[in-house]
C-alpha cells in the first residue's frame, strides 16, 4: 500500500473508533444522566450549579472514556467526578455545604402527591446531612455498593455502612419531624 493510502486508510481507521467512542458514551450518558442529577439535586439546592457541575462531570467523563468506559463500573466513576466539581463549585462560592438538621427547626411539610415531589422532598433532607453522609446516601440511593461508594469516595467500607446508617436514622426523624410516619406494618423489630 502506498504512503499515501495508508495515511487515509488509518484516518479512516481513527474516525470509525472516535465514531464508536460517540456512540457508546451517548447511550452511557442517556441511561445515567438521570441518576446523576438526581443524586446533585440531593446534594445542592442552587439548579444552576447543579446544571453546570453535570455538564462539567459528562464533558470530563467524554474526555477520557476511551478509559472509563472498560471500568467495572463507569456510573461511580462519574459520579465521584461529578461529586468534586460540586464540591469545587462550592468552594469557589465561598460557601460552607455542611448544615446540620440538629441546629435548625422545620416546618411542617405537606405529604407529596406525586414521585416527583417525593424525591425533591428527599433531596431536602439529604442537604440537611453532613456533606459525606448525605453523599453516601445519595450514592446508596442510585444502588451502588458500598465497595463501589468506598472507592467512590476514598473512604473505608466501614465508614460508608456506618454513614450509611447514621443517614438512614437522621432520614427517619428528619420524616418524622415532618410528620410522616412509618406504616406499622413495616417497622423493624
Amino acid at each position: 500500500m502506498s504512503l499515501p493510502g495508508r495515511a487515509a486508510a488509518d484516518g479512516d481507521a481513527a474516525r470509525l473508533r472516535e465514531a464508536a467512542l460517540d456512540a457508546t458514551f451517548t447511550g452511557f450518558f442517556l441511561r445515567h444522566h438521570g441518576h446523576l442529577e438526581r443524586l446533585l439535586r440531593r446534594l445542592e439546592a442552587d439548579q444552576g450549579m447543579v446544571e453546570d457541575v453535570l455538564q462539567e462531570a459528562f464533558v470530563a467523563t467524554r474526555a477520557k472514556w476511551e478509559d472509563v468506559q472498560h471500568y467495572t463500573n463507569p456510573r461511580a466513576w462519574v459520579m465521584a467526578v461529578a461529586r468534586k466539581k460540586l464540591c469545587d463549585h462550592q468552594r469557589r462560592r465561598g460557601r460552607a455545604p455542611t448544615i446540620f438538621f440538629e441546629d435548625i427547626g422545620l416546618p411542617e411539610a405537606p405529604a407529596p402527591t406525586s414521585p416527583d415531589e417525593a424525591e425533591a422532598q428527599l433531596a431536602e433532607w439529604i442537604r440537611l446531612l453532613p456533606p459525606r453522609m448525605g453523599a453516601v446516601i445519595g450514592l446508596s440511593l442510585e444502588g451502588l455498593t458500598s465497595e463501589e461508594i468506598a472507592k467512590a469516595l476514598g473512604i473505608s467500607h466501614n465508614t460508608v455502612r456506618e454513614h450509611r446508617m447514621k443517614a438512614l436514622q437522621k432520614l427517619k426523624h428528619l420524616a418524622e419531624d415532618d410528620g410522616f410516619t412509618t406504616p406499622a406494618g413495616r417497622r423493624r423489630r
